[in-house]
């Protein structure tokens, strides 16, 4: 029987009820430290104070954060032990609640109503698990890759009952160390021995990085019919058809994956912007809505999407005024996000569209003011938010303003799906050739880095960045290049990471790469160190 007597528990759930009931519970199994919180907020404050040994977190806590976010925002702020067990608990069963629930990877999941007898099993199987793997959960804890594998090992060695749970931790450690050829055995090993969700995923996304998109193509299909609950398997269908430039497959494969899991924010955001792009204005829509509907507690929100939904609300309404829906989110901006500088001239530009409507005409004066408040903030927007303003400033008859924003976008945001496409249709002179083989160059270097083959990747990434040299996709790629050179200590990868991440200057938090890019920030920053 496990002693949880010197164990530190938190306990949260929005009613007092449930919380008492639960600590009533865990008294009878001789826990001596509990701790409650009733919202997310609470949650990340105590765990900013405490190291907890076991978070027992209901999803749904009502109005705010709910325990999705929460997790995502521990792991994001770092506040999460290895060694902690972390259970989301829902009194919910539908498809929605479970997939959003296992996509941000507790350490288990329990539904509501449970008595004693079934807390204890649980609590006693994962604590044996996180025992087994404590060398391993150290060795992360010390950033330690090298000693993460060494640790997995000496357990499988031990007893190889166990190494089924030091396989993922292996994987990652791989692929930290830049050890890609190693991975791609050591996961085609697993896949074919005992195929599961997560190393077909793994395989088909090392494929994809390494440019073996029909190996990733075949894999993925039997991935998605032997785990068809599994929306990432369709983020990454979506990912290969936009590496085909095939955006109604893409669009279709992030539908798909919505439909099975519609509460994770990024996902809605992309399916957002995809849509959009490929003309599908409803469902672009649509999927905003929603990003508010379930996200707007999250760290992940922004107020840059209330935007892009009032816009392309105000675009399919040609009236004398500004439709409702659109005024109302313009006045959530105007209320809640006035200390988000960069989105006040993207406001004033639907102001002035809305004065425009009801008759004042729009000088070339106030178009010129706008323009030179919006230079700015021009890193900051988002690529549809760039297309956006463009266009209502082409609306204005204002061409050159319009030019100059559309360039821009192409310029940062060429390895968008469906990106080029649209300037070009918007801009008759525009000749996207030049971009479109800075992609493609960097694509192949991409793919020689994820080979190993790292001085061959390198002068690539040189002969694009000197044709594309602001393009996010592009210095990105990159920068990935540069961390795996920075973590084998070679001449100059700081400075190369630095001249990437300068060129970039300011990435949009809706952006897919806003993640990757405040980590590689990070890394920078740590290494002197």
């Amino acid at each position: 029987m496990i002693d949880f007597s010197k164990k530190r528990f938190l306990v949260v759930d929005d009613f007092s009820e449930f919380r008492s009931s639960i600590r009533g519970i865990l008294r009878l199994l001789g826990v001596q430290t509990i701790d409650t919180a009733a919202n997310g907020n609470e949650v990340l404050e105590l765990c900013r104070r405490h190291r907890y040994d076991v978070i027992l977190h209901d999803y749904n806590l009502g109005e705010g954060l709910n325990g999705q976010q929460v997790l995502e925002q521990l792991h994001a702020e770092n506040l999460l032990s290895p060694h902690c067990i972390f259970i989301m608990v829902t009194a919910e069963n539908t498809q929605a609640m479970v997939l959003a629930a296992l996509e941000c990877e507790p350490d288990d999941y329990l539904t509501k109503p449970f008595n004693k007898v079934a807390l204890q099993t649980r609590l006693e199987r994962l604590v044996r698990r996180k025992q087994v793997l404590a060398p391993v959960l150290k060795a992360l804890e010390a950033n330690d890759s090298i000693a993460v594998l060494d640790a997995c090992k000496t357990i499988e060695q031990k007893d190889p009952r166990h190494a089924v749970l030091c396989q993922r931790h292996m994987a990652n450690a791989l692929e930290d160390l830049g050890r890609y050829q190693a991975l791609e055995e050591f996961l085609e090993q697993l896949a074919r021995s005992r195929p599961t969700g997560w190393n077909l995923q793994a395989l088909a996304r090392l494929w994809l990085r390494q440019g073996r998109l029909d190996k990733a193509t075949r894999l993925l299909t039997a991935a998605v019919r032997q785990f068809p609950m599994m929306p990432e398997l369709r983020d990454m269908q979506a990912e290969l058809a936009a590496l085909h430039n095939d955006l109604p497959s893409m669009l279709d494969a992030l539908q798909q994956a919505v439909t099975l899991s519609p509460n994770t924010l990024r996902r809605q955001i992309k399916l957002a912007s995809q849509a959009w792009l490929n003309g599908d204005t409803p469902v672009a829509i649509h999927a905003l809505r929603q990003c508010w509907e379930i996200g707007r507690y999250s760290a992940t929100f922004d107020p840059e999407l209330l935007w892009q939904l009032a816009s392309m609300l105000t675009q399919v309404d040609a009236s004398q005024k500004l439709p409702d829906e659109a005024l109302h989110w313009l006045s959530i901006l105007d209320k809640n996000y006035r200390q988000a500088a960069f989105i006040q001239p993207a406001l004033a530009v639907l102001r002035l569209e809305e004065k425009r409507r009801k008759g004042t005409k729009i000088t070339a004066e106030e178009r010129s003011e706008l323009f030179t408040t919006l230079q700015e903030h021009l890193h900051a927007y988002a690529a549809i938010t760039l297309l956006q303003l463009g266009d209502w400033f082409a609306l204005w008859e204002d061409p050159s303003t319009a030019k100059s924003l559309w360039l821009f976008c192409a310029q940062r945001h060429a390895g968008k799906a469906g990106m080029l496409d649209q300037i070009s249709i918007r801009l008759d002179s525009f000749d996207p050739q030049p971009l479109r083989q800075a992609v493609d160059l960097s694509r192949q270097a991409a793919a020689l880095h994820f080979q190993e083959q790292g001085e061959e990747a390198q002068i690539l990434f040189e002969q694009a960045l000197s044709q594309a040299p602001q393009m996010i996709e592009l210095n990105m790629s990159a920068a990935r290049l540069f961390i795996d050179q920075l973590h084998h200590q070679q001449a100059n990868a700081d400075q190369r990471l630095h001249d990437c991440l300068q060129r970039i200057e300011q990435l949009s938090k809706i952006e897919p790469e806003s993640i990757d890019f405040t980590y590689m920030q990070s890394s920078l920053e740590l290494s002197p160190w």
